[in-house]
């Protein structure tokens, strides 16, 4: 899975944008919506920590690879 990001300021505030390439969407949209109080910086920071981990782990799990096993029967 390859990614383009995104990552710019709008109007002063820090936005991110990561899309798919081989699908040719967008995986994750973020733009800082919080003033500079702490509280709401920090939820905001920790919502995008959020969704990143969420678009990892859905790489990750597009990886798997299934194995199917057969049984080995020696004769002895």
């Amino acid at each position: 899975m390859s990614y383009q990001i995104e990552a710019f300021l709008d109007d002063g505030k820090p936005s991110l944008k990561i899309y798919d390439v081989t699908k040719q969407s967008l995986c994750l949209s973020w733009t800082y919506s919080g003033s500079n109080e702490g509280s709401q910086s920090n939820q905001e920071i920790r919502q995008l920590f959020r969704q990143l981990l969420l678009l990892t782990c859905k790489q990750d799990i597009c990886n798997v690879r299934v194995f199917n096993i057969t049984p080995c029967h020696f004769d002895s």
